[in-house]
């Protein structure tokens, strides 16, 4: 069993997001582009939305239809303990032309983004590392590991092109390993205010460019998102006449259609609505430009148009409904599983739940309560992704924090492999240097599975929590932390 302790970490500089030059500005009427979602879970019962431009999503306490009541305390976040979900959004920045032409052009010397071997010195002066890194249990690999566990892909988020990440030739070596990463998920192209900067005007660029990239290494693609209360056009969300019911459920449809239509089958799957429901109450729909428009209609709205245009085109892509604070059975996963019972009552098509899982150390739901809640969706005939998986710490880390951020991820992991139609478990970025952790929490990070010691355009160290990935893929016997 494998070893690596990382100890004395100082938060590392991270790379803010800002919105990417390519999302600002509007393209002819076919085009392409994309963004990102980040969801945190943290102590208490207060749940915050963050977009990159810092917009908070306001919560309505309206009821959900159909209203389902659990006796008891529920928390907003991840375990029966306690807990809260934030939400962050963040975009990309600098330009993708730029982004495109660095992300081609790695230098022939980086044969191998990850090292294997640890130093006790690096040349980053935030970091001290002290680490003992023997051989993981395989070399094969985390995709490959979880194809041999009977999953579809060991998947990551990627925030390209328009950032760091796109011009790291490091990052894009690991990304592009296809015995590590199987899915990709694009961060923020492929999101509304990416995809449609104007009305009816469409710019899949940024899209077009993070698929191209993504089937270069035989990724599939859960495309991410259609329909969220964040980032979002400035025509949606001040637009220049009021909206009624009618325009904006028009602009919804128009907007799920034309984006289904030009990505077609290169999504494995689409996240039609992203984050629906409320922590405040637990269950209720959240409050936004749709919710507060349209009513609780703007969900089935987006589903119904998404439906026709998979129906239309004969696609084969799979529609799914993705939120955090749902991986554990609570009001908000059980309110999910009455979207899920009335969709199909209606006939619209609904093929998966996404649970975010975005997670602190040490507060995270355990083993049997997320295999509990992923069965209790499948009872529901849909398939479940572990769609945003990070575990953040308190810095610096020690032995102990990483030791239990490591037996959380390894929890998360094996909960899926335990349940057969959990398909596959995505991380929300792989390495810590563009992770939108520290920006969001200042004091906390170090929440993904590499490191690079020596800052951003160098190598990749793996993380002791990387090793609780593999080894719930492998099937092996976890000791507490």
């Amino acid at each position: 069993m494998t070893t690596r302790s990382l100890l004395t970490l100082g938060l590392l500089a991270s790379t803010a997001f800002a919105a990417p030059n390519w999302a600002a500005t509007s393209t002819t009427t076919v085009t392409k582009t994309k963004t990102t979602t980040e969801h945190e879970t943290k102590t208490k019962t207060t749940t915050v939305h963050e977009t990159k431009t810092k917009t908070e999503t306001e919560t309505k306490t309206t009821t959900l239809k159909p209203t389902v009541t659990v006796t008891g305390s529920c928390s907003a976040s991840a375990p029966l303990s306690s807990s809260t979900s934030v939400s962050s959004t963040s975009s990309a920045s600098t330009s993708a032309s730029s982004s495109a032409s660095s992300a081609t052009s790695s230098p022939s010397s980086v044969t191998s983004a990850t090292a294997t071997t640890s130093s006790t010195t690096n040349t980053n002066p935030t970091i001290t590392k002290t680490a003992t890194d023997v051989p993981t249990a395989t070399a094969s690999g985390l995709n490959v590991a979880a194809k041999n566990a009977g999953k579809r892909w060991l998947g990551t988020a990627a925030d390209i092109p328009g950032t760091g990440e796109g011009a790291d030739p490091y990052y894009l070596a690991e990304f592009s390993n296809a015995n590590e990463f199987g899915e990709a998920t694009p961060a923020n192209t492929m999101k509304f205010f990416a995809t449609e900067p104007q009305q009816n005007v469409f710019n899949f660029t940024g899209g077009d460019y993070f698929v191209q990239q993504a089937k270069a290494s035989g990724k599939e693609i859960r495309c991410h998102n259609l329909i969220w209360a964040n980032q979002l056009s400035d025509w949606v969300t001040s637009p220049a006449v009021p909206w009624t019911n009618a325009t904006l459920t028009a602009a919804l449809r128009n907007h799920v259609t034309k984006v289904i239509e030009h990505f077609g089958d290169d999504c494995y799957s689409w996240d039609v609505v992203n984050e629906p429901l409320s922590d405040s109450p637990a269950g209720a729909w959240a409050a936004n430009v749709w919710y507060n428009t349209i009513g609780e209609e703007y969900f089935f709205q987006a589903f119904d148009a998404a439906t026709q245009a998979v129906k239309a085109n004969n696609l084969a892509v799979k529609l799914y409904v993705n939120d955090y604070n749902i991986e554990y059975l609570g009001n908000k996963s059980i309110a999910t599983q009455g979207l899920v019972k009335e969709l199909k009552s209606r006939g619209l098509q609904i093929d998966g739940v996404g649970l975010e899982s975005h997670f602190i150390a040490g507060e995270t739901p355990a083993k049997a309560d997320q295999v509990a809640n992923m069965q209790a969706f499948t009872a529901l005939d849909v398939d479940v992704v572990v769609t945003e998986l990070d575990v953040r710490l308190d810095l610096p880390a020690t032995a102990a924090s990483e030791s239990q951020q490591k037996l959380d991820y390894y929890n998360t992991v094996a909960a899926c492999v335990s349940v057969a139609r959990c398909v596959g478990v995505v991380v929300w970025d792989f390495v810590d240097t563009y992770s939108w952790i520290p920006s969001t929490f200042p004091g906390q990070g170090y929440g993904d599975l590499f490191l690079q010691p020596g800052g951003a355009n160098t190598p990749l160290v793996k993380k002791e929590a990387y090793d609780g990935v593999l080894e719930a893929l492998e099937g092996l016997a976890e000791i507490a932390a």
